[in-house]
């Protein structure tokens, strides 16, 4: 075994941190384009088969606006509605909630920390 000094230790323990990242970053982006390749390649199977067959019966993966506040995602053959005012209100009411939430922990803080 080869002893090293302190500084070429920490050298070596850099570069083992640095290969670590870049793999973690390689798998994360290859994990990304797998499913985007997935998701791709059932909307095209699905749209050539639709084409194909004549079909209009419920897509895989659709989206489509049905008036100013409703949507409709369709996901599987099954359709969703979903109302753009309910999003608002929730997403209001959890911001809200947040910030009193924040509000308490920052009038609890004690001091000196």
């Amino acid at each position: 075994m080869i002893k090293l000094s302190r500084v070429e230790r920490k050298k070596l323990e850099k570069n083992i941190k640095k290969s670590n990242k870049k793999r973690i970053k390689s798998r994360f982006i290859c994990i990304l384009f797998l499913i985007f390749l997935l998701i791709s390649g059932i909307w095209i199977v699905d749209n050539s088969f639709r084409s194909m067959m004549m079909l209009k019966e419920p897509k895989v993966f659709g989206f489509n606006k049905i008036n100013e506040r409703m949507y409709e995602i369709s996901f599987c053959g099954d359709k969703f509605y979903i109302d753009e005012q309910k999003i608002y209100d929730t997403y209001r009411y959890v911001k809200n909630e947040i910030n009193g939430f924040v509000e308490v922990l920052i009038k609890n803080k004690r001091p000196g920390y």
